[in-house]
């Protein structure tokens, strides 16, 4: 009777996690040069500081500040917010979310009362992960409200002028 339980959460957990997988899977070893060229640019962008817009972008779409203002109040910098990383976070929520009620469930038959142990299992690592997401977004909230800019200067001093003064 284990037997059959252990294939029913198999292939339940096959049916949940086994598109994203795929798809990931495919993204990441595509033949697409430029894709995977456009990828590295991406990596890139995030690694490095942001404190004037490129001058050439691929993105298409609205910029986000200017060379006056490089980091508009309502854009969130954090990596917490990235929406690649809500996105995640969401998708393992509601596979602990749906593991604990559907082993849950399972626990309610008589005969597969075993299962009650898993859907145990799942709860705690449900609840365990929401306080471990609060947190996070505790300590990404409080470096938000901690960190500030420094202000840019409105012309750069021209590079003669520099020069003049190095050579003195």
């Amino acid at each position: 009777m284990t037997i059959v339980v252990l294939l029913i959460l198999g292939v339940v957990w096959a049916v949940v996690l086994g598109p994203s997988l795929l798809r990931r899977r495919a993204e990441r070893h595509s033949g697409d040069s430029i894709g995977a060229f456009h990828r590295q640019l991406r990596v890139l962008e995030h690694a490095g500081p942001s404190l004037v817009n490129p001058a050439n972008r691929m993105a298409t779409g609205p910029r986000t500040g200017s060379p006056a203002n490089p980091h508009p109040p309502n854009v969130r910098h954090d990596p917490f917010f990235r929406p690649e990383a809500c996105r995640r976070r969401r998708e393992v929520l509601l596979v602990l979310a749906g593991l604990t009620v559907a082993t849950g469930l399972l626990g309610v038959v008589p005969s597969m009362q075993p299962v009650l142990v898993l859907s145990g299992l799942g709860l705690a690592a449900l609840v365990g992960y929401v306080v471990l997401i609060v947190r996070l977004r505790n300590l990404a909230l409080e470096r938000e409200v901690k960190l500030r800019y420094l202000p840019q200067t409105s012309q750069p001093e021209p590079a003669f002028v520099i020069r003049r003064v190095a050579a003195r």
